[in-house]
Parts: structure tokens; C-alpha cells; sequence
């Protein structure tokens, strides 16, 4: 659809007027997400009024693929710290989101091709996710992922898989490295007229810098898509992982500075370890409602059969996820300006069956625990963009919230501790982009964000009363972020953010001993009135130099991010920082490519000085500084790529995560020692 203006000039004298040709304002046409090109993608996001990161699949494929650090390393703003050196588990927070995790993930929405990857509550974990099945990577940080994110503090991580269109005939890349790692991923893509297929399985295997912390993971990954007429496609996506890895947990200060590769003795002597089958089916159907608009009709249901020993109990559940979203995208003008309108309804469901037995040195005892446990959100969302000039677009949103957590308790030995309880909120968002110039963009938000409890978090082994659910309250927060994105001279692009965010009943984890002397902990959750977090975000990538020896380049990318997360005026912790997260971060990196496809990069990671890790903050993690170096050769013609990458080479004794507010001290989660991986890909297209 499009709005055709005439203009004309004026008339002069008895001269017939001359005729200008017309001006035509006309909607894009609108691409599936899936088949959307990295520009396409990035002229989208850059239509959000705050800070967001596209990662391509050249960047996730360009040296070790192991897990998610491994790819958003320079995404700033975004915490990431595997719990284990080249494992999936990891402390992942967006503006100081989910600093509570001692495990797993909350706070942000992860998420594969917009689907919710996890529970309806907001749990989750990583060890299903592939980065090589993995097209690009899209990060919404903090409150700019109404869509995604609008019922979490951190905002979202989205995943979009590859298709048919995304690989060749056959796909071969061997990983290895220290510690025993081995990664194997074999994919095949092929198009044959409206219909497409990909398949990939992916084998990992660890031994782990320490001891206790080997690991297993089988990945297989298909999508198929047809193309039916007048423009609609369906696609289905199924997967499967087998997951097998032992827990080393963490550490005490002086065991991080005696011997970081010793496991927990309680860790080892409880055999803790996460083991589980994981089935995923994904159904998405797109029907064209003309060049500028489009109806998305999604459904998604996962099942996972989890077996987790840990130290004060063995978890045996079985948790089933179903959801399904209802989109509408118009792209048509609107009184002849450019805008964009996007609604959608979202439903998600969580069924889980809950038991735990008593912990025998790694065997199965009496059952302690057997619930249904049950989670359903409901989400309801609109934004509008319109572009009142050339140089102001003007943005503004709502989402409507309700989630309902109930426990069915079945065992009943302390009483009935059933109970359930409901969250509803409405969550506004108000922005604006401005246009420099072509090339460069000022934007600004204040955007509200909603985030209920988990489950867990309502009915941990810590809480004193399981039955009265309303204990813990939903944290709110008002987001206010400006900022500047653009690119200058060809050579130079950047990303800059300021932000502030006022929260209320932000959800605080205090792990406390369950009984005098207990050689571990138990989580127990409870709200902070007031806190705030602060931070500056600043990602650079420069030409520094090119044609040095003809068809060569020099290149420099850095992300800084510093953060001030701090309770206000609280009644225990006064105005403490919130333990967690460092307060300045950088990632820097020079690299060089040549013309005859070999290139080398040296880089660092620097964290000038050690962060809190109790909310006394009385504790703290070291600074350190690791100096690491990738490069690698890729021959074109034969579409053919090898690599080499050393990390740590200064072999630094550092904590690459943090257990918070562990009442035994053991805080500290030990990165990787000195550390060289290699590789080879091949792609027969």
C-alpha cells in the first residue's frame, strides 16, 4: 500500500506549469524473522529507542562456540560468567538483573526464534541451547524488549535458529581443546522449491578445569519450512538434548587461592550433578496481510525429565511447558509518515511434578518433598512507532500482565502446604529516536518492567512457609535510559547508554545454613523495599588502518560497562552495593586480517578492581586481567576455516562467577587456568 503526493510548482505567467514526478511514501515489505538478512535486522532495531546488540553468525562462528560468553563477550551491558570455564552454566545478568542467580537463570528471558526457552515463571537453564545451529543472536537489554521481556528486569537474549536457507549440503567443525574439551557438530541445509529442511546434532564433552566437573551434552536440532501460496509459510521446529554434567560447586576464599581446580568435598561427597532429557516442538504459521502487514500464529510445547542430586536433597521432576502468541505487524503508513504497529497476545504454561528424596551420599532415600507445581502467564501487548519527521520517530507501548503460581502439595507429612497466589500489572513504555544525520541516532525511554517470583523462589527449601505464597511480592522497577548509536568516516561505529533504574521489592536470594554448622546452604528469598542500578554501557568498533600491505585491515572493538547496583536505604544493608556484579568491565580487542584470509586477535579482559559478593559487603572477589589471543585462517574457495585461540595465558587465579550471600563463605566459582583450543570447519554448499 502506498500514498502518492503531487507536487507542483507554481504557475508563471501563461506558461503551462512544470510537472515534478511524484513522491511516493510506501511500507516496507515486510520478511519472516527467520529469513531476515543482519541489516534487515539491524535497520529493525534500530527503530528501538534504547540500547540493543545484534550478534551474526560469523561472529558466534568465528572461534570457540562452547557457550554463551563465548559469543556476547562484547555485547556491553551484559554480564555473563560461566560457573564452570567452557560450560553452558552461567551467571547471566542485563543491568543487574537476576544478580540473585546462584544457579541457572531468571531475570532475563532467553529465548529460540522468539519462543519462551524455559518455564512460565521465567526459570530457565543453557545447556539445551547450540550456538552453531544458531543464525544471529538479538539482545534487548533491560526494559527495551516489551515483547520479549516486558515481565523480567533484564529484558531478553533471543536466539533465532538457522533454516534451509542458512546452510549447505553437508556441515562439518571439530572443536578441542584444554580440560578435556571436544566439541563434534555435523548440520545439513537444503531448498528444494517451496520446501526447506536443516538438521544438526552436536556431541560435548568436558573434563573441566576442576575436579568434579566433567560433562556430556548431545544436541539435535531440526527445522522444516514450506511455503505455501499467497505468501503463507509454516514452519516446524523439533529438538532434543541429553544433558550429563557433575557440579563441582563453589569455593572459600582460600581454597580459590590455594588449589582452584579442588571441587566442594560436600559437592563430591554428595555426587551433586544435573542429568536430564529434554523434547521441544515448535509450530509457527505466517499468512501476509498484503506487502505491509502480517498475522503470526505460534505454538511451542517442551517436556523435561530432570534427575538433580544435590547437597541437601535429590530432585526428581518432571516439567512440562506449553504456550502459544497471537502477532499482528502493520507497516503501512499512517497520514502519509512511516510508522509500525505491533500487537500480539501471549500464553505460557508450566505443569511440573515436583519430588525430592533425601540425599545418601549420591543414592536415593525417603521422599521429603512431592508437589505440582503449577505456572501460567498471560501477556497482552501493543507498540506504535511513527515517524512525525525525517528526524523524530516516537514510540509508545503497553503490556498487560497476569501470572498465576500455585503448589499442590501431595506428601503432606508437615501439613498441607498448598497455596497459590496471582500477579496482575499494566507496563507502559514511552520513547523517542532522533536522526543527527543519516547515519546517527540519539534516543531516550522510560519504560515500566513487571517481574513476578519464581516458583522456586515462592516454595525454596529456605522459605519458612511454603502455604502463604503472597510472602514474596512481584519487583517493579521505572527504567529512564538515553543514549547515541551511529556510524562516522567509515571506519567508525558505536553504541552508548545511560541509565537509571529505580526499583521496589527487587528479589534478593539469602542462602542460609539449614542447621547449626550445616557444611552448605539453602536458598531463601525475600524482597529489598528500595534499590537503584546505575550504569554507563559503550561499545566501540574502529578501522584503525586499511591497505597496509594491500587488502589488509586493522580493527579495534571494545565493550565498557559500568555498573552502580545499590539497595536505598534499607533497614539490614544501609545503601551497601548489591552484591554480584563487578563495577567497571571491559573487553577490548585488536585485529588484524589479511587479504590471503589469516587473521589474529589479541584481546583483554579487565576487571580493575574486586566486587562484593554479601550484601554486608564484607567479602569481595580480586581484580584481575587476562590476556588472551584468537586467529585463524579461512580459505574461501574452499569454504574452509581453521583456528587457534590461547585464554588466560598469564594463567590467572580469578573468580569467573559468585555464589551471593553464602552463609558458609563459600562465594567463589573459579575461572579457568591457562587454556588453548582449536579447530576446523568445512562447508560443502
Amino acid at each position: 500500500m502506498s500514498f502518492i503526493v503531487a507536487m507542483t510548482a507554481a504557475t508563471a505567467g501563461a506558461q503551462p506549469p512544470p510537472t515534478l514526478p511524484p513522491v511516493v511514501v510506501e511500507s516496507p515489505r515486510l520478511v519472516p524473522e527467520r529469513r531476515q538478512t543482519d541489516e534487515q535486522t539491524r535497520e529493525e532495531l534500530e527503530r528501538v529507542p534504547g540500547s540493543v546488540n545484534v550478534i551474526p553468525q560469523h561472529e558466534i562462528e568465528s572461534a570457540r562456540s562452547a557457550n554463551l560468553k563465548d559469543a556476547l563477550d562484547y555485547t556491553p551491558g551484559v554480564l555473563i560468567r560461566p560457573r564452570a570455564g567452557a560450560a553452558d552454566e552461567s551467571q547471566l545478568s542485563i543491568r543487574g538483573s537476576g544478580l540473585r542467580n546462584n544457579f541457572h537463570l531468571r531475570g532475563v528471558n532467553v529465548l529460540l526464534d522468539g519462543f519462551v526457552y524455559g518455564q512460565a515463571d521465567g526459570f530457565s537453564d543453557f545447556e539445551s541451547l547450540e550456538l552453531l545451529a544458531t543464525k544471529r543472536i538479538e539482545v534487548y537489554k533491560g526494559a527495551n524488549a516489551l515483547r520479549f521481556g516486558g515481565f523480567t528486569l533484564g529484558g531478553a537474549v533471543n536466539l533465532v535458529t538457522k533454516t534451509g536457507h542458512d546452510e549447505g549440503l553437508l556441515a562439518l567443525r571439530s572443536e578441542a581443546g584444554s580440560f578435556g574439551f571436544w566439541k563434534n557438530h555435523l548440520a545439513t541445509g537444503q531448498v528444494y522449491g517451496p520446501f526447506d529442511l536443516y538438521g544438526s546434532f552436536t556431541d560435548v564433552e568436558l573434563n573441566g578445569y576442576r575436579d568434579y566437573s566433567d560433562q556430556i551434552r548431545h544436541r539435535f536440532y531440526t527445522s522444516f519450512g514450506y511455503e505455501l501460496g499467497g505468501g503463507t509459510s509454516v514452519r516446524l521446529d523439533l529438538g532434543y538434548v541429553r544433558n550429563d554434567e557433575n557440579l563441582p560447586g563453589a569455593l572459600t576464599r582460600d581454597e580459590l587461592e590455594r588449589d582452584p581446580r579442588r571441587a566442594d568435598p560436600t559437592s563430591v561427597a554428595t555426587r551433586a550433578a544435573r542429568r536430564y532429557d529434554y523434547v521441544r516442538g515448535a509450530l509457527t504459521v505466517r499468512t501476509p496481510l498484503g506487502e505491509s502487514g502480517a498475522i503470526e500464529g505460534r505454538l511451542q510445547t517442551d517436556y523435561q525429565d530432570l534427575d538433580h542430586p544435590l547437597s541437601f536433597a535429590i530432585i526428581d521432576q518432571t516439567t512440562y511447558n506449553w504456550g502459544a502468541e497471537l502477532r499482528y505487524i502493520q507497516t503501512a503508513p499512517l497520514f502519509g509518515l512511516a510508522s509500525r504497529f505491533t500487537a500480539g497476545l501471549q500464553y505460557l504454561s508450566t505443569s511440573q511434578i515436583d519430588a525430592q528424596l533425601a540425599n545418601l551420599a549420591g543414592r536415593r532415600g525417603a521422599k521429603i518433598k512431592n508437589q505440582l507445581n503449577q505456572a501460567t502467564n498471560v501477556g497482552l501487548y501493543a507498540e506504535a512507532q511513527l515517524d512525525v519527521t525525517s528526524a523524530l520517530t516516537l514510540v509508545a507501548g503497553v503490556r498487560g500482565q497476569y501470572a498465576y503460581r500455585a503448589v499442590r502439595d501431595r506428601f503432606l507429612s508437615n501439613g498441607n502446604q498448598s497455596g497459590d497466589v496471582e500477579y496482575v500489572a499494566l507496563v507502559p513504555r514511552f520513547g523517542t529516536i532522533g536522526r543527527v544525520s543519516k547515519e546517527v541516532q540519539v534516543y531516550g525511554n522510560a519504560s515500566h518492567a513487571y517481574e513476578p517470583p519464581l516458583l522456586l523462589e515462592l516454595t525454596a527449601p529456605g522459605q519458612l512457609n511454603t502455604r502463604n505464597l503472597s510472602l514474596l511480592d512481584a519487583q517493579k522497577a521505572w527504567q529512564f535510559e538515553v543514549g547515541m548509536r551511529g556510524r562516522a568516516l567509515g571506519r567508525v561505529t558505536w553504541d552508548v547508554a545511560v541509565y537509571d533504574i529505580e526499583l521496589w521489592d527487587e528479589i534478593q536470594n539469602v542462602n542460609v545454613q539449614p542447621f547449626p554448622g550445616a557444611p552448605f546452604t539453602v536458598p531463601r528469598f525475600r524482597n529489598i523495599d528500595r534499590s537503584r542500578h546505575m550504569g554507563l554501557e559503550a561499545g566501540f568498533d574502529v578501522v584503525i588502518a586499511r591497505d597496509l600491505i594491500g587488502g589488509d585491515s586493522l580493527t579495534a572493538r571494545t565493550a565498557y560497562t559500568w555498573s552502580r547496583f545499590v539497595f536505598v536505604d534499607d533497614r539490614n544493608f544501609g545503601d551497601n552495593d548489591v552484591p554480584g556484579a563487578p563495577r567497571h568491565f571491559l573487553r577490548g580487542e585488536l585485529r588484524y586480517d589479511h587479504a590471503s584470509g589469516f587473521w589474529v586477535a589479541p584481546n583483554v579482559e579487565f576487571v580493575p578492581q574486586g566486587y562484593v559478593v554479601n550484601s554486608e559487603n564484607r567479602n569481595r572477589t580480586s581484580p584481575y586481567e587476562l590476556v588472551s589471543v584468537r586467529m585463524g585462517y579461512d580459505v574461501k574457495r574452499w569454504n574452509l576455516s581453521v583456528f587457534f585461540e590461547g585464554r588466560n595465558l598469564a594463567d590467572v587465579t580469578y573468580a569467573s562467577s559468585v555464589v551471593v550471600d553464602s552463609a558458609v563463605g563459600r562465594f567463589y566459582e573459579p575461572g579457568d587456568g591457562r587454556a588453548f583450543y582449536g579447530g576446523v570447519a568445512w562447508r560443502w554448499k
